[in-house]
């Protein structure tokens, strides 16, 4: 009766482990599936925008230059794969990454990841990068999906010239390749790991353009509803010009720096919080 008794108990456990791994299973697709997408007006704002072009692929973005409208006149031939952070949605970066496309001719790919998790797909900018008529390929990210897009400028020098980060750090060292870095962290940023940016610091190369700006962490896009997060002071509108004052003059010296050396030129901007440059 002792060993009837322990087997039924034993059965019981095991069926009760089981019920107990599906429901928290469930429970982590369900959250992670269930990401902050970007607001209506920063959507329609961009779609609606005739400097910029919006494709959607399934739940990928794409926003590229206007035919004949960019401000170079011609054809994008820089492009930037952006990795969203963790649970959201890529529609959530439309607004602040739209400058790139309309002001300095960047194609933006922003691609949708399984469970909004950039971890589970750190190979994803590969997908793109292969595309013919970009000739110069930059990968970056918002908070996790900055340190993927940073692991895979690691394992990819070759194809990456550059890596762009947002409320983010790489904890690949990448510090001694040619690989041009832009980290942009924001004085009101709640959620992003203090020590763990500086102690990551050194893993970027020596010349790489660090600038902080007086946004939240949400603020690097147009959602709301980032646990821990608190308010900026800045509008989502202000601190997404902002934000385009320290990226669109970057992405426009590195497109026009023939040398290295160029790129260590300084390039002033509109806001008093931005200049690029010593």
């Amino acid at each position: 009766m002792d060993n009837e008794r322990l087997r039924s108990q034993a059965k019981r456990l095991i069926v009760w482990l089981v019920a107990v791994g599906i429901f928290v299973f469930v429970g982590v697709v369900v959250y992670f599936g269930t990401p902050f997408h970007g607001t209506a007006a920063s959507i329609a704002g961009v779609q609606e925008n005739p400097d910029v072009t919006v494709t959607q692929r399934g739940e990928t973005y794409v926003l590229e230059p206007s035919t004949g409208d960019s401000a170079a006149g011609d054809d994008s031939t820089v492009g930037l794969v952006f990795y969203p952070g963790g649970r959201v949605h890529p529609d959530a970066y439309l607004a602040s990454l739209a400058p790139l496309a309309s002001d300095a001719d960047v194609t933006v790919v922003v691609p949708k990841l399984p469970l909004n998790l950039a971890v589970l797909d750190q190979g994803a900018a590969s997908r793109y990068v292969s595309e013919s008529s970009i000739e110069a390929w930059y990968v970056g990210g918002h908070s996790l999906g900055g340190a993927m897009a940073c692991r895979y400028a690691e394992s990819n020098p070759a194809s990456v010239d550059g890596v762009v980060l947002f409320a983010s750090y790489c904890d690949r060292d990448i510090s001694g390749t040619e690989i041009d870095v832009l980290s942009v962290t924001g004085s009101a940023d709640t959620v992003l790991d203090r020590d763990a940016f500086d102690s990551n610091r050194a893993n970027l190369p020596p010349d790489a353009t660090v600038r902080e700006l007086p946004l939240n962490h949400s603020q690097f896009g147009a959602y709301r509803g980032q646990p821990g997060d608190e308010p900026s002071g800045l509008d989502y509108d202000t601190a997404h010009e902002r934000l385009a004052d320290v990226t669109v003059p970057w992405f426009v010296r590195e497109a026009n720096s023939a040398t290295p050396s160029d790129r260590s030129s300084s390039v002033s901007c509109a806001a008093e919080y931005c200049r690029i440059g010593p």
